[in-house]
C-alpha cells in the first residue's frame, strides 16, 4: 500500500501505522510511513528537526523544505539517539529544512496514527503489569482507583481514534494521547521512569509529536 499525495489516504489506510507501531515498534512504523509518503526524502518538522530511523537517512539523498526537497547536507550534528524495542531513532537539525507542502500533510497524519499505536501498547503493558502485582492481597488491577485510571486512559485512546477516523483537528488528537500516555506511565510506579522501561514508548511518542506537530491552522 502506497499513499500518494494526489489522493489523500483514508483512515482505513492510515490504520496500518497504528498496527505496526503497536506490534513492531516506532522504527518499523516510521520506516513504512516514510516509504509510503516520501521515499528518498528526509521529512523535516517545522522547527527544522528530524527524528527518524537511521535507515531512513541512509536511504534518502534529499531533505524536505518548504520550497520542496533539496540535496541532503551531510555531517550534521546528532542531537539525540533513542534506542527502542525495534531499533534506534536519531534526531538532528536540518538548516532551512521544514515540511514539504506536497507530502507534509500525509506524514503528519501518519505520525498521529503511530502515536496512537504506541500509546495503546503502553496501556496494554500497564494493564499486564498491574495484573501481576498485589496490594494487601488484592490484585492491583482490581483496585477501584486503578481501574478508574485505566478506564480514563482507554477513553482517551478511543477519543483519539474517533478524531483520527473523522479527520478532526490533529491538535486534539495529540492532546488526548499526551494525557493518556502520562496517566499510563504513572501506573508502572518507579519502573515507568527507567531508561529501558515502558516509559520509552511515551518518550518516543512525545518526541515525535514535538518534532512533527500539525500546522497551527488546518483545513476543515
Amino acid at each position: 500500500m502506497t499513499i500518494t499525495v494526489s489522493t489523500p489516504a483514508t483512515a482505513a489506510d492510515l490504520r496500518r501505522y497504528r498496527t505496526l507501531a503497536y506490534t513492531a515498534g516506532a522504527v518499523t512504523a516510521l520506516g513504512a510511513l516514510h516509504a509510503d509518503t516520501s521515499p528518498g526524502v528526509v521529512p523535516v518538522g517545522p522547527g527544522g528537526h528530524t527524528f527518524l530511523p537511521a535507515a531512513v537517512y541512509a536511504a534518502s539523498d534529499r531533505c524536505a523544505t518548504p520550497d520542496g526537497p533539496r540535496p541532503q547536507p551531510y555531517g550534521q550534528t546528532v542531537l539525540d539517539r533513542v534506542v527502542t524495542s525495534d531499533g534506534e531513532l536519531i534526531a538532528w537539525r536540518v538548516p532551512d529544512g521544514g515540511p514539504d507542502p506536497d507530502t507534509g500533510a500525509a506524514w503528519t497524519a501518519g505520525i498521529a496514527w503511530i502515536r496512537l499505536g504506541l500509546t495503546t501498547r503502553l496501556l496494554d503493558l500497564a494493564a499486564a503489569h498491574l495484573r501481576g502485582r498485589t496490594v494487601a492481597g488484592v490484585v492491583t488491577l482490581n483496585l477501584p482507583m486503578v481501574r478508574g485510571i485505566l478506564a480514563d486512559a482507554a477513553t482517551g485512546i478511543a477519543e483519539a481514534q474517533a478524531l483520527l477516523d473523522t479527520r478532526a483537528d490533529l491538535h486534539q488528537v495529540h492532546r488526548a494521547l499526551d494525557e493518556t500516555g502520562r496517566s499510563c506511565l504513572h501506573l508502572f510506579g518507579a519502573a515507568g521512569f527507567l531508561t529501558d522501561g515502558p516509559g520509552s514508548h511515551l518518550r518516543v511518542s512525545e518526541l515525535l509529536a514535538d518534532t512533527y506537530p500539525p500546522p497551527h491552522e488546518e483545513a476543515p
